[in-house]
């Protein structure tokens, strides 16, 4: 068999098994049988590609390639900006640029910049202030950015925001309130962070038993859930699989 025609058959058959494994229509193993080019063409345009474009994977590992061809880019040109046009807006990226770079420091004070007038209570640029707080290794200052931001905007809901408070707590050394927030946290933040979180504190603090309930918890809503779900969460999942081999 010509080598062209044993890349097509692997390359059908790899189609085929990626289409039953991952239960779509059994339609598109037909058409990669009969008509293989135009078929696997087809259910690559039609349903990996999209797949690919949405998942959160390929687009960092996408930003990463680009950092590496060309480092420091987006801070370059988030600067820029702001030297022709010092808005809160793009101050505001420029922090995002910075803290991208490893600068917390420099992310902070252009925040603390950029919170000023109508913006002074903008929850996502506090929000931004707080992980950038963290990320300089000051706890106490994320936490009380949060608390202010939850005043200034009682509406404001944000799963990640309520994580970093956590971990602020935690940080500082206030477990009993962290795990308060934990314990919250598990029950509404999306994917598997906060439970692993929450189960690590729970160990170091002697809860043994209840540590390993969230970590085959974890395990199992990593482990039978969607595939996509499988890659985003993995690092999780394995974590929840390490922790429960040693408990």
């Amino acid at each position: 068999m010509p080598v062209i025609g044993v890349i097509l058959l692997l390359a059908q058959i790899t189609c085929a098994v990626h289409v039953a494994r991952t239960g779509r229509n059994y339609y598109w193993i037909y058409l990669i049988i009969f008509v293989p080019a135009i078929g696997m063409a087809a259910y690559f345009f039609a349903e990996l590609l999209p797949e690919l474009m949405q998942s959160r994977t390929a687009r960092q590992a996408a930003s990463g390639v680009a950092k590496a061809l060309n480092p420091g880019k987006e801070l370059r040109e988030a600067l820029r900006r702001v030297e022709i046009t010092p808005t809160a807006e793009n101050k505001a990226a420029l922090a995002e640029a910075y803290l991208g770079a490893g600068q917390a420091a420099d992310a902070q004070a252009i925040y603390r910049e950029a919170l000023a007038g109508i913006h002074a209570t903008d929850p996502t640029m506090m929000l931004g202030l707080a992980r950038a707080s963290f990320a300089a290794g000051d706890a106490a200052d994320a936490q009380s950015v949060v608390e202010r931001l939850r005043e200034a905007n009682p509406s404001y809901n944000s799963p990640e925001g309520h994580l970093l408070y956590a971990q602020s707590l935690e940080r500082q050394g206030k477990t009993s309130e962290a795990l308060e927030e934990y314990r919250a946290l598990a029950v509404y933040y999306p994917g598997q962070e906060a439970r692993c979180r929450y189960g690590l504190l729970l160990q170091a603090n002697g809860d043994r038993a209840e540590a390993r309930r969230l970590f085959e918890e974890v395990r199992q809503l990593i482990e039978y859930g969607p595939r996509h779900q499988r890659r985003a969460q993995r690092q999780w999942y394995e974590l929840a699989k390490q922790q429960l081999a040693s408990l």
